[in-house]
């Protein structure tokens, strides 16, 4: 794909993207699920645009993700994983955002509106919102966390935080681990040009937590880093010609 081509694309994205927040935004003050729709129909247009084929499969039930939950992910390959995770699985979630991000005009206004749990880099004020956070999971709400906590640069597994595992065993609630494959071949580390592909979002079966304890936050992580190392040796599987 040429280079002007692309800046098209992403040109008709930046253009498309403002109506769609303020849209977003609007039916988000009258039923966040409906401004959450309208953010979809964006981040499929995005996929569509750079023809990248989205999938998704369940290790275990499909149903799992309606009994809510901490759905981490296993791994960032690629900077436009939140994008066609968002696309891909068709369940409203919430998600956890620095105030920095949230301040931004319209995506961050968008996310603020959806209910995303906005922090501040106060230790009490953190404290509260993350609380928030595993109040809504354990009351059947769906929250994603990041078990790395940032992007791998060339493809390999970052250390896992103990995050997600703290979060659920204090909400009471199961562990949804996902794994998307195939997102670093369509825009690996430090490039912009996005190639096509097709890109397969995979839930895997839930971690039963309950009856657990912070102590064993350790454990928890650990069978977390175990499932990621064992679902990236799939990720040939997935390989796009």
């Amino acid at each position: 794909m040429s280079t002007w081509v692309q800046i098209t694309k992403y040109l008709i994205l930046l253009l498309t993207l403002i109506p769609f927040a303020i849209f977003a935004l609007i039916a988000g003050l009258v039923n966040r699920k409906s401004g959450w729709q309208v953010i979809r129909i964006w981040n499929r247009l995005f996929a569509y645009l750079f023809n990248i084929k989205l999938e998704i499969e369940f290790e275990g039930d499909a149903k799992d993700l309606d009994k809510g939950g901490v759905l981490v992910g296993l791994t960032q390959q690629s900077i436009i994983d939140p994008i066609l995770a968002y696309a891909a699985i068709n369940r409203h979630w919430l998600s956890i955002w620095n105030i920095e991000y949230a301040m931004i005009p319209f995506v961050g206004w968008v996310s603020w509106i959806l209910g995303w749990v906005i922090v501040r880099q106060w230790a009490n004020n953190s404290q509260h919102q993350l609380a928030k956070a595993a109040n809504y999971a354990s009351t059947g709400g769906l929250v994603y966390l990041s078990a790395e906590g940032k992007r791998s640069q060339d493809g390999s597994i970052n250390p896992y935080k103990k995050g997600p595992a703290v979060m659920a065993i204090q909400a009471k609630t199961q562990i949804i681990p996902a794994y998307i494959h195939g997102s670093r071949n369509c825009l690996p580390y430090g490039e912009w040009k996005i190639k096509p592909g097709t890109v397969v979002c995979r839930i895997l079966k839930p971690i039963d937590v309950s009856g657990m304890s912070y102590e064993d936050r350790d454990k928890v992580t650990e069978e977390l880093i175990e499932i990621g190392a064992k679902e990236k040796l799939r990720e040939p599987l997935y390989a796009n010609p």
